[in-house]
């Protein structure tokens, strides 16, 4: 097996990367969605799922980059075991969207729409102040009063809705003409195409996972079955919801300042997740000293590897945005590959799933 090599992927320039593009070494290894939302410039998109079918020449060394270098790590093991010389950008897309000046994105006019623009008589509605899923929900209501063709235009403070509004209009058949995430709000505008038949057929070969305990046991229960399915070549998700949200929180991570109702809750949740409380006999935190020895002498995985493990495998975590708003969690606790979303991003992978689990 080839040995491949790993650089960061700042030390290329904007310029470089785009020639890499333009001479077809550049390869994006996030999702279809991710690299609609944006990517660089001639990236050849291959996602990490799908990468056994890569067949490209192997004249030349393939530069391989996903969000943050998890994925493209992966992808660079398999392509290096199948004889292509590559390189590994570590960092990944998230380390450089900032400092590119000329990002594709849904908003580039080639993109814009089926009608190649936005149109002046659209429809506009603020939804600013409503949490998932109340968006999406208004936004349903207003696309049943429109007649094939005409455009919503919305602006949406919840920043979850950026993931929701991509999975619902995918689930529904409509067109996505442009999405622009702002500091402030997320701005959209969607145009109505024929209803899509609404029958769900689960065809997919896919695993979905709603984590809503709080509890170190069924988070470890959820985690294995995630990793699992994973390894059986089933596309997972977990969503994280409610007390759920404390499996995601970092390790040894710096407290965040809060006020109030969220501090409170700050006071009264577990630090990071190995403190979680166990479902039976936690005996005021006893039993979760004890669980965590047994698991040690017994060589059972922490709920960090096994996340880390899923990491690895590229099981998707979604972080529900509207329970992180409630109980005064911030994105700064959550690990770094978290995706944020709502129900609607959760129903969209339910919808290639064929089991569908509520821990």
């Amino acid at each position: 097996m080839t040995k491949f090599k790993t650089q960061h992927i700042t030390n290329f320039y904007q310029s470089e990367l785009e020639k890499l593009g333009q001479q077809q070494q550049l390869i994006d290894v996030r999702t279809k969605e991710e690299y609609e939302i944006g990517h660089i410039n001639g990236a050849l998109l291959y996602p990490v799922q799908q990468i056994e079918t890569f067949d490209l020449p192997k004249d030349r060394t393939y530069y391989i980059h996903c969000k943050s270098g998890g994925r493209s790590r992966k992808a660079a093991e398999v392509l290096s075991a199948k004889g292509y010389n590559v390189v590994n950008l570590d960092g990944g897309f998230d380390a450089i969207k900032g400092q590119l000046s000329n990002v594709e994105t849904p908003m580039t006019r080639k993109n814009i729409s089926h009608s190649d623009e936005l149109k002046e008589n659209r429809i506009k509605r603020d939804f600013s102040g409503l949490q998932c899923p109340g968006p999406i929900v208004e936004i349903n209501k207003e696309m049943t009063k429109m007649s094939e063709g005409e455009q919503l235009e919305v602006s949406v403070t919840d920043f979850g809705f950026k993931q929701d509004i991509q999975a619902w209009v995918k689930q529904r058949g409509y067109h996505l003409v442009m999405l622009e995430e702002n500091v402030d709000h997320i701005h959209a505008v969607i145009e109505k195409t024929k209803d899509k038949t609404m029958d769900v057929t689960h065809e997919g070969n896919g695993t979905t996972i709603v984590l809503f305990s709080g509890e170190l046991d069924k988070a470890i229960a959820a985690l294995i079955i995630a990793n699992g399915a994973k390894a059986a070549g089933r596309d997972v998700s977990i969503f994280f919801t409610f007390w759920g949200l404390n499996a995601l929180k970092k390790i040894n991570q710096s407290p965040v300042k809060k006020k109030g109702i969220a501090k409170m809750f700050d006071m009264m949740l577990p630090s990071q997740p190995e403190y979680m409380p166990i479902s039976k006999m936690n005996m005021f935190g006893l039993g979760n000293v004890m669980m965590r020895y047994v698991m040690k002498k017994k060589n059972v995985e922490t709920l960090p590897t096994l996340i880390e493990k899923a990491i690895e495998q590229d099981v998707k975590l979604i972080a529900c945005t509207m329970s992180m708003d409630v109980m005064g969690i911030s994105k700064e606790e959550l690990r770094e590959e978290v995706t944020f979303g709502g129900v609607g991003a959760y129903i969209g992978d339910t919808e290639q799933a064929r089991h569908n689990l509520f821990i």
